[in-house]
């Protein structure tokens, strides 16, 4: 048995990852692989001895003296201090275990990053920005979901782990314990077991609120394509606030980024309000707010719209209007149907209104997030526009709908909007978890990414960075017009009735634009 985790899940390039090891092996070696489009071997270690320690409870950090339910010591995970790499960039510390004299006991599967024991998974930043395009990976919803060696809590013996989502009653516990669940345990990505291993992707074996499952073949996705980016975790912006946004011109969430401080929602609000870009290529985005205890402990308060401040008015949509497709239930395929197709979102795709992309694919799912908008308007043909009563913003412009009420799931409206709004800087939400999954075998959702992932980073014409920028129309400003339809980003809006808000000089797609 080997597990171990990152004391610093994103250390500096060329500084130092402290990593908490457990094991009943006499020793064992690390190696570390630089996670892009493959497993990259990039170092490893000589042989370390072994140590072995108790599993802690949730809450607890595991590199410290603990104490059980029973009142029992537990000894702290050993630690071993490594350099980080000096290439910045996701990474994950494959744990090899031997027999005492230099030979391995495991064979690890090296050509995945995804693992329920033996690995780590950290991301290596910058010694200072040196990208436009921020992307981050949600550490938090990894976290909530992380039973670590996958056995839940059973009152009868008092054995076992839990999560976020098998939370013993107090009643089910020999003593009280504080709320929340900390980060400084196995799993967290890689390396752990997600409560909801067994809920299958039909798509794509790896499960769910790991890494590999949606993150991983973004990132893969954006090396291939050879987009320049550095990585953060949640947890940074969460510590950092507007200051880790403050150089990029663009952040980038994935999949399933689901668990949000006030800290990390504030800093994105900022960054936008001062002319900064968002992306977000997921679903059930920004669903829970969570507290922070301590440093690294946090637990959830409350969906954010029943907090008084709805997700929507941050990133447009929100998961009380789509809805969740576990499994393979609903078999029935659910794509987007284009509006507005002379946006420049659509540029190079070779969409038209009406048209429907990402259907074969099952792109609309697992999860997704909707705004809520007239049916019968929509029904009988004229294009969606969100009504606002569930705190969309009125510049959020619907560019495509994936109606799931027919294939008979769905929450509130039943239907997830790809769409955008332009309060000050852009924010863009693809809305469907599955959207990763697509990028590799549907053209228009490849084609669709390049085109905001190349609108957004780009250099703002009038010298600015991603900040700053005026909140009035003109040369460098990110402006709606009255109609609450976006511009270019970047340029006047320079919008009329009847326009298709086709922009001139505007990028026609490809990997890097104007």
């Amino acid at each position: 048995m080997i597990r171990g985790y990152a004391e610093q899940p994103s250390p500096r390039a060329g500084g130092q990852v402290t990593l908490r090891v457990a094991t009943d092996a006499p020793e064992f070696r690390v190696e570390l692989y630089r996670c892009g489009d493959g497993l990259v071997p990039c170092d490893k270690t000589p042989w370390l001895p072994g140590v072995y320690a108790p599993q802690h409870l949730p809450f607890h950090d595991w590199g410290r003296p603990g104490t059980g339910l029973r009142g029992e010591a537990l000894a702290p995970w050993a630690a071993y201090p490594l350099p980080a790499p000096a290439e910045p960039g996701v990474y994950v510390a494959v744990l090899v275990e031997g027999d005492g004299r230099g030979r391995d006991t495991t064979d690890p599967d090296r050509t995945t990053p995804d693992g329920r024991d033996a690995r780590a998974l950290f991301v290596v930043r910058p010694r200072r920005p040196a990208a436009p395009i921020l992307y981050k990976l949600p550490l938090l919803t990894y976290h909530a979901y992380n039973l670590v060696d996958g056995r839940a809590y059973d009152p009868a013996s008092g054995e076992g782990h839990w999560c976020l989502y098998n939370t013993p009653r107090p009643g089910d516990l020999p003593t009280p314990v504080p709320p929340g669940v900390g980060l400084h345990r196995p799993g967290g990505g890689t390396g752990g077991t997600p409560y909801d291993i067994g809920n299958h992707d039909p798509f794509d074996p790896t499960p769910r609120q790991t890494y590999v499952h949606w993150d991983g073949r973004f990132v893969a996705w954006l090396e291939r394509e050879g987009y320049p980016v550095d990585f953060c975790t949640d947890v940074d912006l969460h510590r950092e606030g507007r200051a880790l946004l403050e150089p990029y011109r663009l952040l980038v969430s994935a999949g399933h980024d689901e668990y949000w401080s006030d800290a990390m929602r504030a800093a994105v609000e900022e960054h936008v309000a001062a002319g900064g870009h968002a992306a977000f290529f997921g679903g059930n985005t920004c669903w829970w707010r969570v507290v922070f205890h301590d440093e690294t402990t946090f637990s959830r308060v409350g969906f954010w719209h029943e907090q008084g401040h709805p997700e929507n008015t941050l990133i447009g949509v929100s998961f009380r209007n789509g809805g969740e497709r576990d499994r393979d239930d609903h078999p029935r395929p659910v794509g987007y149907r284009v509006q507005h197709a002379g946006h420049w979102v659509y540029a190079g795709t070779g969409l038209r209104d009406g048209d429907v992309f990402g259907e074969q694919d099952y792109l609309i799912g697992y999860e997704c997030d909707g705004a809520v908008f007239d049916r019968s308007a929509y029904e009988a043909g004229a294009p969606a526009r969100p009504t606002g009563a569930d705190g969309t913003p009125p510049g959020f412009l619907i560019l495509a709908v994936g109606d799931i009420r027919p294939s008979g799931w769905g929450h509130g409206n039943g239907a997830a909007t790809l769409g955008l709004h332009t309060p000050c800087g852009t924010v863009f939400n693809a809305a469907t978890t599955d959207w990763p999954r697509a990028l590799d075998t549907c053209p228009e959702v490849a084609q669709m990414t390049r085109n905001v992932l190349n609108a957004l980073s780009a250099p703002n014409r009038a010298g600015l960075r991603g900040r700053g920028a005026s909140r009035g129309r003109g040369r460098g400003a990110h402006c709606v017009c009255g109609s609450g339809r976006a511009a270019w980003p970047g340029r006047a809006c320079g919008w009329r009735a009847g326009s298709r808000w086709s922009v001139p000089g505007s990028p026609s797609g490809g990997r890097r634009g104007r």
